[in-house]
């Protein structure tokens, strides 16, 4: 897709557009027509750079610095600042929703990890006793 100069647009009609995009994604009624429509919409760079944006977020949250952020995730500098003002904003509703986000990948990892240390522990006997040492 090119490059659209936001400039060159009418403000009115760039108003109307974008409002009619975001109309039409607030309608969209579960996970698997957001995950449809947006997979259908965008490219595959676009949607990684999007995504890389809310990696961004997360890990300012977790007081990682701008250069731990810009080597794991290849991003610049300016990218990071610019995702640094959009969470730190006036609406406190994006730091929470990251936020969130966060707390649910952990509880993920974390029940995958009891899964298979109990399936390992499980195995034979001495393991048990491991098991029951841990706990």
């Amino acid at each position: 897709m090119a490059k659209v100069r936001t400039h060159l647009v009418d403000k009115k009609e760039r108003y109307a557009i974008v409002g009619e995009f975001f109309e039409i994604v607030s309608n969209l009624k579960n996970k698997e027509d957001v995950f449809g429509f947006f997979v259908g919409l965008l490219s595959p760079s676009e949607t990684l750079m999007l995504a890389r944006r809310i990696q961004i977020a997360e890990m300012l949250l977790e007081e990682n610095s701008y250069e731990e952020i810009r080597k794991k995730l290849k991003v610049s500098f300016q990218t990071i600042a610019k995702v640094y003002q959009w969470l730190h904003g006036e609406n406190e509703t994006y730091k929470k929703q990251i936020g969130n986000q966060l707390e649910r990948k952990k509880r993920r990892m974390k029940s995958k990890s009891n899964v298979i240390r109990e399936s390992l522990l499980d195995k034979y006997a001495h393991h048990r006793v491991i098991k029951s040492l841990l706990n």
